[in-house]
């Protein structure tokens, strides 16, 4: 029996043995042929390791227009040794992003960004892994990962019919009424904090935010390519301004979450995401759950609703003075479903309003917010296409080109919201965006409830408002500047339009439903 034991133990060892050395030579022969095949085509770099003529204002257009044209879907730079690689189209972001989501969903390390300026709280900037996860639970407990939630449907219309009055009284600052509904709709849900008590906090969001809009492009300054410049002096340009930065997004992350601590221990505190989740911490120590956790997640999504969703709405008021036809064909759509002045549209109206959703995707896809989204990070070479996409390469979707790419969206630069009806989708043709809210792993868990609040929005606004061009002080229309800013986060650029009530029955009606 010992001979036998002994016979079938030497087997197994043996057997192991031959399993590893297969494995390895198969693993030494797929390194081996990953290193003879070519990098992706893109441009060279010169022998300092900088990159002749590399886009620095709106790069998305550059590589998804020129470039895209001269090196193709995959376009891969090397600046100071970094290696980049640009990805123009939905198939490619498809086959990576999503399909290889195990060695695409990380973050690059991000001097500027994470280190110097502080942001090494928000979320969507973790590197993959299990510590990014345990925030993403806490995420998915008050965003469900499905669009039948309605938890925070009451909060979205009452901060929408807040901005309906808002627009009455002070029209021209329509901008300021965007940002004020938006971020109220996430301080609410996330600090308890009604905006006009928490005003402080959209100006504190404006100001921490311009850092991520300016600075948040991987290479958009030089620390980024070579880490080690973070140990030059502060009197350096960059310092300065990192610095002055990292005040506000320390301010940022701490200050509201400090206020609800503070009000939870006197008994005052409101219902929201940190009360909530501060109160679960305390009846059951959760070990994937600390106060850190709750904070980073309440100030990512802090720092998200505060800015994301205005750049589409914003985008709908200069889009609607540009194509009245637009406006007018969704006014009919409410007009025949909820009646001319009956009342406001609510969420359950939203399956007889499928232009208002057009609209919204329109919004999307017509100028994102992140033209080209937020990079990911390859942990493991790759081969795609017969190319080498060596391990640590930075990855920079293209959204801007995605959803400009004129064999998916005829005629791009129209706002054209009727691309989206049935019978001019199919084949790959006008689908739904969906690249501005992420890729594969990475995907923006608010999407839904960014989406719900656009479209009630949009909604309610067209009910009971014409939107026009500014006028001359001679009563001739101006023509508004179809512009964006050239960064991280892009908004369209200042612009003037006209704002009023389509009739007296509507001014009541705005009144009538802001008061109750």
């Amino acid at each position: 029996m010992r001979e036998i034991s002994s016979l079938e133990s030497l087997t197994a060892l043996s057997l192991l043995c031959c399993a590893v050395a297969y494995f390895w030579t198969k693993f030494s022969l797929f390194k081996s042929r990953l290193v003879c095949l070519p990098l992706p085509p893109g441009p060279k770099a010169k022998w300092m390791g900088s990159v002749v003529n590399l886009p620095r204002i709106r790069p998305w257009i550059t590589y998804g227009t020129e470039w895209k044209d001269l090196y193709g879907d995959l376009i891969y730079i090397r600046v100071f040794g970094n290696p980049i690689l640009v990805l123009n189209t939905a198939v490619v972001t498809t086959d990576l992003l999503e399909k290889r989501g195990g060695i695409y969903s990380s973050r690059p390390v991000r001097t500027m960004i994470v280190e110097l300026i502080g942001w090494d709280w928000l979320v969507s900037a973790f590197p993959y892994g299990a510590f990014w996860q345990k925030h993403r639970i806490m995420f998915h407990r008050h965003l469900p990962a499905n669009e039948s939630s309605t938890r925070w449907r009451p909060l979205q219309i009452q901060e929408t019919h807040e901005l309906l009055r808002s627009l009455l009284l002070h029209p021209a600052e329509f901008r300021y009424h965007i940002r004020k509904a938006s971020a109220g709709i996430v301080l609410k849900m996330t600090y308890g904090l009604r905006v006009g008590t928490g005003d402080e906090y959209i100006m504190l969001a404006d100001k921490a935010l311009a850092s991520l809009a300016e600075a948040g492009i991987f290479g958009t300054y030089l620390v980024d390519y070579i880490p080690l410049l973070k140990h030059a002096p502060s009197w350096f340009s960059f310092k300065r301004k990192a610095l002055a930065w990292r005040e506000l997004t320390r301010a940022m992350l701490n200050s509201p979450f400090t206020s609800v601590k503070e009000e939870l221990a006197q008994g005052t505190a409101t219902h929201c995401l940190v009360s909530e989740e501060l109160e679960r911490l305390s009846v059951s120590a959760d070990p994937a759950t600390d106060e850190s956790i709750i904070k980073n997640v309440a100030a990512t999504m802090y720092a998200a609703g505060a800015d994301t969703v205005v750049s589409a709405i914003s985008a709908f008021f200069l889009a609607m003075s540009i194509y009245p036809e637009v406006q007018a064909r969704g006014q009919a759509e409410i007009d025949k479903v909820i009646g001319y002045g009956q009342r406001l549209p609510l969420f359950t109206d939203r399956p007889q309003l499928p232009f208002i959703d057009y609209i919204c995707f329109e919004l999307l896809r017509w100028n994102p917010v992140t033209p080209l989204g937020l990079a990911h990070y390859v942990t493991e070479d790759d081969e795609y296409r017969g190319f080498r996409i060596p391990k640590g390469t930075t990855v920079l979707p293209n959204v801007w080109a995605i959803l400009h790419d004129p064999e998916m969206y005829p005629d791009p630069s129209s706002f054209s919201p009727q691309r989206f009806a049935p019978e001019n989708q199919g084949d790959g043709i006008n689908q739904i965006p969906e690249a501005p809210f992420g890729f594969g792993r990475r995907l923006c868990p608010g999407r839904y409830l960014a989406f719900d609040t656009l479209w009630i929005v949009v909604a309610s606004i067209l009910a009971v408002y014409d939107i026009s061009k500014e006028k001359d002080e001679t009563g001739a229309f101006k023509e508004p500047v179809v512009e964006f800013t050239p960064h991280l986060l892009s908004h369209p650029l200042p612009f003037a339009c006209g704002i009023t009530p389509r009739s007296t029955a509507a001014c009541q009606l705005i009144g009538q439903e802001t008061n109750t």
